[in-house]
């Protein structure tokens, strides 16, 4: 096949593919992740999409387990539901040479749901019966990152108020562990989508995070951290608030958007009056 990585991935790789090969309701095999950049490790998954003619879609979803076993010894195995026009994923984790796991992503779509997108650059196509896999492929090279709308970044800071506003009650009770996901939460769903829509990239959720990141961005994220006690989780959730007016005031330049500073501000005032209360007694 050409392509680079550890010998446990390609290996498992090269009998997924022979399998499926086999198989005349798959279409399309297409290579995507680490191993399609050159850049796998060992600890690195193999993430192999399967494009099926839809009319037998559910047949070969029905026969996945069957392929997994195939293909190699699976040591655990569960299902990701589909998001709409999505791949419905099995994921397995092998035995690898010498007993090392080796995590494999089954993604099965679609014919009619494979398009052009950002995802397929530069993906080696390893099966294509009518060669229109290859062409869509093709037509994916030097796609730009969808940004999402104005509308959906208006909804977005809405949310994350409430988010603020929910975490802090959540402190303010001393119901520590819930305020330590909410901060988590705010910051894989608001803050850090913000951060690759401020820098025009894809969003691809904490992935490599550490390298897309500039030192002052860095610790403004940092400090979004804390350890489970209501002094540190009351800092955090504050320098959620900074980062977050940092990152929509590049946003709000590109979209031409205003935001509303006086339910923030109320709202704000309401958590510094509760938590000098609190702090008083």
């Amino acid at each position: 096949m050409g392509l680079r990585g550890p010998r446990g991935h390609r290996e498992l790789l090269e009998r997924a593919v022979a399998c499926l090969r086999e198989d005349a309701r798959v279409v399309g095999l297409v290579v995507g992740g680490s191993i399609a950049q050159g850049a796998a490790d060992s600890y690195s998954d193999v993430d192999l999409y399967v494009v099926v003619r839809d009319q037998m879609f559910d047949e070969v979803i029905a026969e996945r387990d069957a392929i997994v076993e195939r293909v190699g010894s699976p040591l655990f195995a569960f299902d990701v539901d589909p998001a709409p026009g999505g791949s419905t994923d099995r994921i397995v984790v092998y035995e690898g040479p010498e007993g090392f796991p080796i995590k494999f992503d089954f993604m099965y779509l679609k014919e009619s749901d494979l398009g052009p997108a950002q995802r397929w650059s530069g993906c080696p196509v390893l099966e294509d019966t009518d060669g229109r896999v290859r062409a869509i492929v093709a037509r994916s090279e030097g796609l730009t990152p969808t940004l999402p709308s104005p509308e959906a970044l208006l909804e977005l800071n809405q949310k994350f108020w409430i988010w603020c506003w929910y975490v802090f009650g959540k402190i303010v009770r001393g119901e520590l562990w819930e305020a330590l996901d909410g901060l988590h939460d705010i910051r894989s769903l608001a803050l850090v989508p913000l951060l690759d829509q401020a820098a025009g990239r894809s969003h691809e959720g904490h992935r490599r995070l550490e390298s897309k990141l500039d030192p002052a961005t860095a610790s403004r994220l940092e400090a979004t951290l804390s350890p489970l006690e209501p002094e540190a989780l009351y800092a955090a959730l504050r320098a959620e608030v900074e980062l977050l007016r940092v990152l929509r005031a590049a946003v709000a330049v590109r979209y031409g958007l205003a935001f509303d500073p006086v339910p923030e501000e109320a709202l704000e005032a309401e958590m510094d009056r509760h938590w000098a209360a609190r702090q008083a007694h």
